[in-house]
């Protein structure tokens, strides 16, 4: 089990569960949820083309394909690091189709540290296509004290395997993956400071990407909430919810 030592020595461990349903707007949609507490749910992926044809896999062969992807019953969540992903063998293991959604696993008490979802979309159709992708924040419920889960939240995004990791921050204000520059030790280094959120709303966007006739694009999204805090950061609140969904629009490429 891999844990640090700020976490051992909490009383409690905080979890999170993250929970995935079907949105109605975009051509892909996938929705999170995600809360301190319990605890299990789905997560899916569907598809809906207009004018040009894509589908969708978690493999790149496409042996199997669809226009909907479900994951079922998505165990609890524990607080969890950046710093620990290199224990799971890093993004050659996250970014990768022979990882499932629940590599991340802590058997010994069926909880995730983080949830990993690899998907692939091809364009099967016989005219190019373009799409414009968002993630988007869907719905964010404070807990009891009025504090909400983005803070703590981080999304890591590999496109075709480039990382891209994203937390609330600011211009003036950018937030560190996990530890700070004046934190870093040699145990746990600086891993650089994570790309703004686009807006109150929206975690991430990409406008304008190609996919030509047979080709293939890999998508991973993996999701944390980071545990690693400076001694002026409190904890993630407990019982707070939050919504992430990504909107996938497709269009012809003329």
């Amino acid at each position: 089990m891999y844990e640090l030592d700020y976490v051992k020595r909490r009383k409690k461990k905080r979890r999170t569960a993250i929970i995935g349903g079907i949105c109605s707007v975009g051509v892909v949609t996938f929705c999170i949820v995600a809360f301190l507490g319990r605890y299990v749910g789905t997560f899916t992926v569907s598809l809906e083309a207009k004018n040009v044809d894509l589908t969708l896999s978690e493999k790149s062969s496409f042996e199997e394909h669809s226009s909907f992807l479900r994951v079922n019953s998505v165990p609890s969540f524990q607080e969890f690091t950046y710093q620990n992903f290199e224990k799971f063998g890093g993004g050659e293991k996250l970014d990768s189709e022979e990882t499932d959604a629940f590599y991340g696993a802590n058997p010994e008490n069926e909880t995730l540290n983080f949830f990993k979802y690899t998907f692939f979309i091809k364009n099967v159709g016989i005219t190019p296509a373009k799409y414009n992708l968002s993630l988007l924040i869907k719905e964010n419920v404070a807990a009891s004290d009025g504090r909400t889960l983005e803070d703590t939240l981080r999304v890591s995004v590999y496109d075709n395997g480039k990382e891209t990791v994203y937390a609330k921050g600011n211009l003036n204000s950018p937030v560190p993956i996990s530890v700070s520059e004046g934190e870093a030790t040699d145990e746990y280094s600086f891993q650089g400071y994570a790309m703004n959120f686009v807006s109150s709303k929206e975690i991430m966007r990409q406008d304008g990407v190609s996919l030509n006739i047979g080709e293939v694009r890999r998508y991973t999204f993996v999701t944390w909430l980071e545990g690693f805090r400076s001694s002026n950061t409190q904890t993630a609140p407990k019982g707070a919810t939050i919504k992430l969904g990504v909107e996938i629009n497709a269009y012809e490429n003329e």
